[in-house]
């Protein structure tokens, strides 16, 4: 199964290694989940003040480590276009969500309040 990997995800486990992360790896290891994660979520992460720190960057580094990397192309953005306009779905998460869709993965989130406002976008449960 392909997930895409919000923001959100990596953020909880960052700050009290919580939520889906380690699921998500775990499954990986197994061979139940290729893991993807978008450009703009390191955009998104790198942007935390945190990350003025050496200590945090080892770590986020170790965070993103053996998972697949999607960048924005030309089709993703017209589909996270096409969200944020019909959508109301916001620019980053519509990156995230148009990549999913591109791609035929689900979205791993804890931030399930913008994302399932996407019918046809299936979530990580």
């Amino acid at each position: 199964m392909k997930i895409v990997i919000d923001t959100s995800v990596f953020i909880d486990y960052s700050r009290a290694s919580k939520g889906l992360y380690q699921n998500l790896v775990d499954g990986a290891v197994e061979g139940k989940y290729d893991l993807y994660v978008p450009t703009v979520v390191f955009l998104e992460f790198w942007s935390g003040r945190g990350m003025n720190e050496k200590v945090n960057i080892r770590h986020a580094d170790k965070l993103f480590l053996g998972i697949n990397v999607i960048n924005l192309t030309e089709k993703i953005a017209k589909c996270a276009g096409e969200l944020v306009r019909n959508d109301r779905l916001g620019g980053f998460d519509s990156i995230i969500a148009g990549t999913a869709l591109e791609i035929g993965a689900q979205v791993a989130t804890s931030n399930t309040k913008h994302f399932s406002k996407i019918k046809k976008l299936k979530l990580y449960s």
